[in-house]
């Protein structure tokens, strides 16, 4: 199609990105849009992620367990089992979405914020929290610093997750082969399983 045929759905470079954005975390208001989807206003597309991210951001598992207390040395192990599986399977459903917002953080720093201050950070935090208590609890081997043992796993995670893909190599490794990989290995490195004391 040629260039000029995009002005039917987007009015600009500024809405065509807010349409992006909101497709990749699958906001279902894109699909009852007037089009060509009028140039947003200042600050709109960084509202519009941040409603997109709070409609997306369901983790069940992680919230329950971490407002519980420990389910105790036989059940623990599919305890963080099951948080692990649950942050990958958000990362890799929203990868798209996740990655578009890293590349245009320059071009979009009101967007990039949102995302990584309000969003990102709160979760690594509420990973952190849980880590915490269920090494207090005496759950899972305590570590130096549980901030940085949440950004470990979520980092590692992302890594595969939203990353990989895009990388050079990346795309030889099966989505299944990955995910059958990096969440025991991550999960094994929360339990102690790993040889860590």
């Amino acid at each position: 199609m040629g260039p000029g045929t995009i002005y039917l759905y987007a009015e600009s470079k500024e809405a065509l990105f807010d349409l992006a954005v909101r497709r990749s975390f699958e906001d279902p208001t894109v699909w009852n849009l007037r089009l060509p989807h009028p140039n947003p206003g200042r600050g709109v597309v960084a509202d519009h992620v941040w409603s997109c991210l709070q409609n997306a951001a369901h983790f069940p598992r992680l919230w329950l367990a971490a407002d519980s207390p420990s389910p105790g040395a036989t059940r623990i192990g599919s305890e963080v089992e099951a948080i692990v599986a649950e942050l990958y399977q958000w990362l890799d459903r929203y990868k798209q979405g996740v990655k578009l917002i890293e590349r245009s953080a320059g071009d979009w720093p009101d967007v990039a914020q949102v995302f990584y201050r309000r969003f990102w950070r709160g979760g690594i935090r509420r990973v952190a929290d849980y880590l915490a208590r269920r090494m207090r609890e005496g759950a899972i081997p305590a570590r130096e610093d549980p901030m940085v043992a949440a950004r470990f796993v979520v980092e590692a995670l992302t890594w595969m997750a939203v990353h990989r893909p895009w990388s050079d190599d990346g795309p030889a490794l099966t989505d299944q082969a990955v995910a059958a990989t990096i969440q025991p290995m991550v999960a094994s490195a929360i339990l102690g399983t790993d040889g860590a004391q």
